[in-house]
């Protein structure tokens, strides 16, 4: 059969020559009924033949149903659509037939004609599928660190919270009991001046021990923050932290306790996030008052603390990204986030989070 060309709407060299496959196509029949059998091959260039797998003869003067047979059936139906629409039709699909990923798309030349190009996009395909795969992978990482870094948290508290019983129980017990035994001392004998000296100055040094050992025992791990709730272990923490660098402080609260109590996990998790906050707000802001407030509501409880410094400038965002950063990805592991607004007037950070623990996958 001899060659046939899309007249003056292919040039010949290009239809024969280009790396890219066309299909001329012929309308024989009514393609609203008979579809792809009404669909006839008039012409396929080398690029076609080598893509498909096919010889010339064997497919000009056919129809497509009965070349294709068994095929996607993208590829045949973009053919009758743009000869019943009249307009361009775009498909992309693997095609088991080449062994690829094609596109192709197909358009009307006259009312009876249509030609379909198809792009080879199996090495672009491959890299999308390759960029998710990773993208899963690093997604996988990212939640594997979340993770861990919440699992340490908790087991940090859990290990200070042993430590500072310890401290209670053993080295607090018996200062008290040291301290009294001195006191005793001091009231009940007839100690000459020197001895007597010895013992006051003993009993000023056992009482510093005591109070620096509370001190010690709050910065491990505040007793009231389980016992009375995060609010009272918040107004402590910055009265602790706040107050001896000359900032003033305020904390609020709304929603009560009993209506939205929260769990453990989650008020620890708050607590040392609160502290990492104010510590920034010394080290960086340059704040004179802090504003903290405590919010409870259904599923949620949330900490805001809002200082009025000198916001987070570049340079003070490389001093305190990688907090930050640590601060988001935790609250992200548990169902929580974190939100920051910074400019010259101050910085406000809030912390979200869920009142209770996402249930651990058994």
């Amino acid at each position: 059969m001899e060659k046939m060309y899309a007249n003056d709407f292919f040039d010949k060299m290009f239809f024969e020559q280009t790396l890219i496959p066309i299909a001329l196509y012929q309308m024989d029949g009514d393609v609203s009924k008979l579809g792809a059998a009404a669909v006839r091959f008039l012409e396929v260039n080398e690029a076609y033949e080598h893509v498909n797998k096919v010889a010339r003869d064997g497919v000009v003067g056919r129809t497509f149903a009965d070349v294709w047979a068994g095929v996607e059936p993208c590829w045949s139906e973009i053919i009758v659509r743009c000869l019943l629409e009249k307009h361009a039709v775009h498909c992309e699909n693997e095609s088991k037939a080449t062994g690829k990923y094609l596109e192709a798309i197909a358009f009307p030349l006259s009312n009876e004609r249509a030609v379909t190009v198809f792009l080879d996009r199996t090495v672009l395909k491959k890299s999308e599928m390759a960029l998710r795969e990773k993208e899963h992978t690093l997604t996988s990482y990212r939640n594997m660190l979340r993770e861990l870094a919440t699992k340490l948290t908790l087991s940090e508290e859990s290990t200070r919270r042993e430590i500072a019983n310890d401290i209670h129980d053993r080295i607090g017990h018996s200062l008290l009991a040291q301290l009294l035994d001195l006191r005793k001392l001091k009231e009940n004998f007839d100690l000459p001046a020197g001895a007597r000296s010895i013992v006051e100055k003993t009993i000023v040094e056992t009482e510093q021990m005591i109070t620096e050992s509370r001190e010690l025992i709050f910065e491990l791990s505040p007793p009231i923050l389980l016992e009375v709730g995060i609010t009272p272990a918040i107004e402590a923490l910055a009265d602790n932290l706040l107050t001896p660098q000359s900032i003033k402080w305020h904390v609020t609260a709304r929603g009560s306790i009993d209506d939205f109590p929260a769990d453990d996990a989650v008020c620890v998790i708050l607590y040392r996030m609160t502290r990492e906050l104010l510590i920034n707000v010394i080290k960086h802001a340059a704040a004179s008052t802090v504003y903290i407030s405590i919010n409870r509501g259904p599923g949620r409880i949330q900490v805001v603390v809002e200082d009025d410094g000198r916001g987070i400038s570049k340079k003070k965002k490389a001093a305190s990204g990688l907090g930050l950063f640590s601060i988001r990805e935790r609250l992200l592991h548990i169902g929580g986030e974190m939100q920051l607004i910074s400019n010259k007037d101050g910085t406000t950070i809030s912390l979200m989070a869920p009142l209770k623990m996402k249930a651990e996958p058994k």
